[in-house]
Protein backbone atom coordinates (compact mmCIF):
# COMPACT_ATOMS: atom_id res chain seq x y z
CA UNK A 1 0.00 0.00 0.00
CA UNK A 2 1.54 3.28 -1.12
CA UNK A 3 1.24 6.31 1.11
CA UNK A 4 0.52 9.61 -0.60
CA UNK A 5 2.45 12.37 1.13
CA UNK A 6 1.09 15.81 0.46
CA UNK A 7 2.84 17.96 3.05
CA UNK A 8 6.24 17.25 4.61
CA UNK A 9 7.92 19.36 7.28
CA UNK A 10 11.70 19.28 6.93
CA UNK A 11 13.25 20.61 10.15
CA UNK A 12 16.72 22.10 9.63
CA UNK A 13 19.42 23.68 11.76
CA UNK A 14 21.69 24.60 8.79
CA UNK A 15 24.25 21.91 9.68
CA UNK A 16 25.75 19.28 7.40
CA UNK A 17 23.08 16.90 8.74
CA UNK A 18 20.37 19.30 7.54
CA UNK A 19 22.01 19.47 4.12
CA UNK A 20 21.67 15.68 3.86
CA UNK A 21 18.02 15.87 4.98
CA UNK A 22 17.28 18.46 2.27
CA UNK A 23 18.87 16.28 -0.40
CA UNK A 24 16.94 13.23 0.84
CA UNK A 25 13.66 15.17 0.82
CA UNK A 26 14.33 16.47 -2.69
CA UNK A 27 15.04 13.00 -4.02
CA UNK A 28 11.98 11.38 -2.45
CA UNK A 29 9.45 14.08 -3.35
CA UNK A 30 6.24 13.32 -5.13
CA UNK A 31 4.60 15.37 -7.83
CA UNK A 32 1.86 16.68 -5.54
CA UNK A 33 4.02 17.06 -2.44
CA UNK A 34 4.81 20.33 -0.70
CA UNK A 35 7.99 20.54 1.36
CA UNK A 36 8.05 23.07 4.19
CA UNK A 37 11.61 23.77 5.34
CA UNK A 38 11.40 24.84 8.97
CA UNK A 39 14.17 26.37 11.05
CA UNK A 40 13.69 26.97 14.77
CA UNK A 41 16.01 29.52 16.35
CA UNK A 42 16.30 30.37 20.02
CA UNK A 43 14.41 33.33 21.44
CA UNK A 44 17.81 34.96 22.05
CA UNK A 45 18.58 34.90 18.32
CA UNK A 46 15.47 36.89 17.46
CA UNK A 47 17.12 40.30 17.91
CA UNK A 48 20.70 39.44 16.96
CA UNK A 49 20.40 40.28 13.28
CA UNK A 50 20.66 36.67 12.12
CA UNK A 51 17.65 36.93 9.84
CA UNK A 52 19.92 37.60 6.83
CA UNK A 53 21.98 34.50 7.58
CA UNK A 54 18.80 32.42 7.80
CA UNK A 55 17.60 33.80 4.47
CA UNK A 56 20.95 33.00 2.88
CA UNK A 57 20.73 29.38 4.05
CA UNK A 58 17.13 29.13 2.85
CA UNK A 59 18.24 30.49 -0.52
CA UNK A 60 20.87 27.74 -0.75
CA UNK A 61 18.25 25.11 0.08
CA UNK A 62 15.88 26.68 -2.44
CA UNK A 63 18.49 26.25 -5.17
CA UNK A 64 18.81 22.54 -4.32
CA UNK A 65 15.06 21.99 -4.23
CA UNK A 66 14.51 23.92 -7.46
CA UNK A 67 16.79 21.48 -9.32
CA UNK A 68 14.40 18.70 -8.32
CA UNK A 69 11.34 20.86 -9.02
CA UNK A 70 10.11 20.47 -5.48
CA UNK A 71 7.24 22.75 -4.44
CA UNK A 72 8.58 24.30 -1.25
CA UNK A 73 8.22 27.10 1.24
CA UNK A 74 10.28 28.22 4.19
CA UNK A 75 9.51 29.18 7.78
CA UNK A 76 11.44 30.45 10.80
CA UNK A 77 10.10 30.08 14.33
CA UNK A 78 11.62 31.12 17.65
CA UNK A 79 11.50 28.96 20.74
CA UNK A 80 12.24 25.42 21.88
CA UNK A 81 12.89 23.35 18.74
CA UNK A 82 10.91 20.17 19.50
CA UNK A 83 7.83 22.05 20.69
CA UNK A 84 7.89 24.44 17.72
CA UNK A 85 8.32 21.60 15.21
CA UNK A 86 5.50 19.57 16.75
CA UNK A 87 3.12 22.53 16.94
CA UNK A 88 3.91 23.67 13.39
CA UNK A 89 3.41 20.16 12.00
CA UNK A 90 0.07 19.83 13.77
CA UNK A 91 -1.14 23.31 12.72
CA UNK A 92 -0.22 22.65 9.08
CA UNK A 93 -1.52 19.06 9.08
CA UNK A 94 1.80 17.59 8.00
CA UNK A 95 1.82 14.07 6.61
CA UNK A 96 5.43 13.52 7.70
CA UNK A 97 8.30 15.21 9.52
CA UNK A 98 11.90 14.82 8.33
CA UNK A 99 14.58 15.70 10.85
CA UNK A 100 18.29 15.12 11.16
CA UNK A 101 20.06 13.90 14.26
CA UNK A 102 23.51 14.80 15.47
CA UNK A 103 23.29 12.16 18.19
CA UNK A 104 25.74 14.05 20.39
CA UNK A 105 23.79 14.20 23.64
CA UNK A 106 23.82 11.88 26.68
CA UNK A 107 24.62 8.19 26.43
CA UNK A 108 20.95 7.25 26.10
CA UNK A 109 20.77 9.30 22.92
CA UNK A 110 23.76 7.98 20.98
CA UNK A 111 21.73 7.35 17.84
CA UNK A 112 19.04 10.01 18.10
CA UNK A 113 19.49 13.55 19.46
CA UNK A 114 17.19 14.97 22.11
CA UNK A 115 15.20 17.19 19.71
CA UNK A 116 14.73 14.38 17.19
CA UNK A 117 13.79 11.96 19.98
CA UNK A 118 11.17 14.33 21.40
CA UNK A 119 9.67 14.96 17.95
CA UNK A 120 9.66 11.24 17.19
CA UNK A 121 7.90 10.36 20.45
CA UNK A 122 5.25 13.09 20.32
CA UNK A 123 4.42 13.70 16.66
CA UNK A 124 0.92 13.15 15.29
CA UNK A 125 2.38 11.88 11.99
CA UNK A 126 5.26 9.64 10.88
CA UNK A 127 8.77 10.97 11.55
CA UNK A 128 11.89 10.10 9.55
CA UNK A 129 15.08 10.70 11.53
CA UNK A 130 18.32 10.83 9.54
CA UNK A 131 21.52 10.10 11.39
CA UNK A 132 24.64 10.98 9.46
CA UNK A 133 27.58 8.75 10.44
CA UNK A 134 30.68 10.50 11.75
CA UNK A 135 33.45 9.22 9.47
CA UNK A 136 36.14 10.98 11.48
CA UNK A 137 36.29 8.26 14.12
Amino acid sequence: MAISLKKIICAVDFSIVSDAVIHYAAEMHGTNMELIVLHVASEGEKNKGLHGIHLSEFSRYSDILQKYRVKSRFAILYGEPAICILNYAAEHEADMILIGSHGTKAIGRLLVGSTAESVMRNAHCPVVVMKIPDNNK
